[in-house]
């Protein structure tokens, strides 16, 4: 899982667009500056969702032995795993993951307390009949547990559902430049609710959605939320802990196609 470059990419456009007006747009802001958004506990809305125990012939690396162990995480965000009882509830970044393919839903988390040091939990259910996996990391050590409880509720609803009340956007005016032409700004509205998206005249069914991906990192104060419908590219859209929007963009392997900053 990797953290998304969402703002810098749209700056970097928007950017090279101003260059050519005398007027420049201002520049999005992350809302970092705003304390109480930033001092937000997210974990009632996302411990419900990943809670269980992962019981049974688990993997430690780097020795490559196998062991019974247990790594288990409750609603209130305690971590129980062999020699370790952490609290997950103040996380640097939590990271959702929904896929619709062939007809089979996948659904992932990572809870990460110190990507370097961790502890990091990795969940990953992939619709088969053993349930989920866990994989916990500290370090340089890691231990597996390939069995596990499914994310049921994780897997049961989409992400702009089970997450709306930090991706529901009302109508917001937009400033956006497209790769094609830089040098050319667009205004329009973009709106996220009820499972659809639009910006300006294109509207997106989020309900038909192959991934999405919900990354929050409290610390910055950042929500970001992408989702890729059938045959269209992937569009980030990126808010602050309280749900105000801040910028978003759409794009494919080549690169950004499209990047919009919210009018000041």
């Amino acid at each position: 899982m990797h953290r998304s470059t969402l703002i810098p990419a749209v700056l970097a456009v928007l950017v090279l667009a101003a260059c050519s007006k005398e007027d420049k747009p201002a520049a999005p802001t992350t809302g970092a500056g705003n304390a109480a958004a930033a001092g937000a506990d997210v974990w009632p809305a996302v411990g419900p969702l990943l809670a269980g125990s992962h019981t049974g012939s688990c993997t430690r690396t780097p020795q490559l032995d196998a062991v019974e162990a247990t790594i288990s995480l409750d609603a209130e965000g305690k971590l129980t795993a062999p020699d370790i009882i952490v609290d997950m509830r103040k996380p640097q970044m939590i990271q959702l993951s929904r896929e619709t393919a062939g007809g089979a839903i996948k659904a992932g988390a990572m809870v990460s307390m110190d990507a370097e040091k961790g502890p990091v939990l990795t969940l990953s259910d992939e619709g088969k009949p053993h349930g989920a996996g866990a994989a916990l990391m500290r370090g340089e050590q890691m231990i597996s547990c390939p069995k596990g409880p499914p994310l049921d509720k994780l897997r049961s609803q989409p992400l702009y559902k089970s997450m709306a009340r930090f991706v529901d956007t009302p109508a917001v005016a937009v400033t956006c430049v497209s790769r094609a032409n830089p040098l050319e700004q667009k205004k329009a509205e973009f709106k996220l609710a009820g499972g659809m998206a639009t910006l300006g005249a294109e509207t997106f069914d989020l309900s038909r959605a192959e991934t999405e991906t919900l990354m929050i990192i409290p610390a910055e104060n950042q929500v970001l939320y992408s989702f890729k419908l059938p045959g269209g590219p992937l569009m980030q859209v990126g808010y602050d802990l309280s749900g105000k929007l801040v910028a978003l963009q759409d794009g494919g392997a080549s690169g950004l196609t499209r990047g919009c900053q919210v009018e000041s």
